[in-house]
């Protein structure tokens, strides 16, 4: 019998930002729970600091600069494979619940069908402002790093009402029964900012999130001068972490619905099933003074890999280097699909049961095009990590390699 396999994709979460990851202030249960009962990745890289170079380079299998995606308004072209193919091809129902963050006219990219929208916007050339329903001019902004430290705070915002509704369709589509094997995405816009949280978490993090102050003076590599919005007003630090571990044990109650509905679909079913857990890429939430992503550093690249369910070791920690490009030749080989032919990635299957760790394996991650929100000069840098070390580099800074031994 093939597997249902649910792959529940949040928007910016760091890696270490969890309980099971070390965090002795964040409250995640939910992802705790599932950590214990399945495989985490340790040292999972994102394959670009961005989000649509991100995803582009997931369903792919490969890197932005093989697959052309290096920036937010871009896309890969239609006729280009993605592991949803392979699953289509092999029988699986592929459902998309919410967000992906495809630019373009295509929205699947292999996917077979929606059952819940996108919240970006999707054009290729820019995006025209925001209306009201009156048809004036919004002022709202804040959904990018130039804007993100305008909104901090405690209440409602777009990306929570946004979560709640990808959860509720994903929870209604869980709770019917369904005779294809099923491959569910569901995709979630927190804990990307604005950085606006409930009123209860907000205020339960308030007093009790840290000040990183030792990094405010941490040297400014030149290749990012210019480029990373940079606030180090402690008032605003606080604010934004207070904000984001709201927003990060928001999400974990969001995950433990979908993970126990999920549960619950296959024990009706009688299926087995796999759950995995990533996140496209981090948030610096004021270290060094940044915000948002579009760094190599642990902050921003570093993001969550779990996987639970039949056939998953429970407890494993895999701690040799991954990438989110491994993400679809593994979920090919659960699902006994065909791989995408000469993927950068590789299948994750013989750790998850249980094989050998690879402590020798060197990840790539790459940053290119117009990434700064400050600064429109095209840079490219790659970032390479194996166990314990990271190398980072940046075209036409030689001299500024840092090599870090984390």
């Amino acid at each position: 019998m093939k597997k249902d396999i649910l792959l529940y994709m949040s928007d910016q979460h760091s890696y270490r930002l969890q309980g099971y990851a070390g965090d002795q202030i964040v409250r995640t249960p939910n992802l705790d729970r599932i950590a214990a009962s399945g495989t985490v990745m340790t040292r999972a890289m994102t394959a670009c600091p961005l989000c649509v170079p991100a995803r582009a380079a997931m369903i792919s299998g490969y890197l932005p600069s093989n697959n052309g995606v290096l920036f937010n308004f871009n896309s890969i072209h239609s006729d280009q494979a993605t592991f949803l193919h392979s699953l289509n091809a092999f029988g699986y129902d592929t459902v998309l619940c919410g967000r992906m963050h495809f630019v373009g006219p295509d929205q699947r990219h292999g996917y077979s069908r929606r059952i819940a929208g996108e919240r970006t916007p999707v054009f290729h050339n820019g995006v025209g402002p925001v209306l009201r329903l009156d048809g004036t001019k919004s002022k709202v902004t804040g959904f990018d790093e130039n804007g993100s430290v305008k909104y901090i705070g405690s209440g409602d915002s777009p990306v929570l009402a946004y979560d709640r509704y990808v959860i509720d369709h994903a929870l209604a589509y869980l709770a019917e029964d369904h005779e294809a094997p099923q491959f569910i995405t569901v995709g979630t816009y927190g804990p990307h900012f604005p950085y606006v949280a409930p009123r209860e978490l907000y205020e339960y993090y308030y007093d009790k999130v840290d000040i990183p102050e030792e990094s405010f003076e941490y040297p400014e590599h030149p290749a990012l001068k210019g480029k990373i919005l940079r606030d180090i007003d402690q008032e605003v630090v606080r604010a934004v972490r207070a904000a984001y571990y709201g927003m990060v044990e928001f999400e974990d109650q969001q995950i433990g619905k979908v993970y126990d509905s999920f549960q619950a679909y296959l024990k009706r079913t009688g299926h087995e099933g796999v759950f995995v857990y990533v996140s496209d890429h981090g948030d610096h939430i004021g270290t060094r003074g940044y915000y948002g992503k579009s760094t190599f550093y642990e902050q921003s690249a570093h993001t969550p890999m779990i996987f639970a369910g039949d056939g998953i070791i429970r407890g494993g920690r895999i701690k040799g280097a991954t990438s989110l490009i491994d993400l679809g030749p593994t979920i090919c080989e659960l699902a006994g699909a065909p791989q995408i032919p000469e993927a950068n990635g590789m299948s994750l299957c013989r750790q998850l049961e249980g094989g050998e760790d690879d402590s020798s394996r060197i990840v790539v991650s790459e940053l290119g095009g117009e990434f700064g929100v400050q600064s429109k000069a095209f840079s490219y840098g790659q970032m390479a990590k194996q166990g314990q070390y990271k190398l980072i580099h940046f075209y036409g800074f030689d001299d500024q390699d840092v090599l870090y031994d984390l």
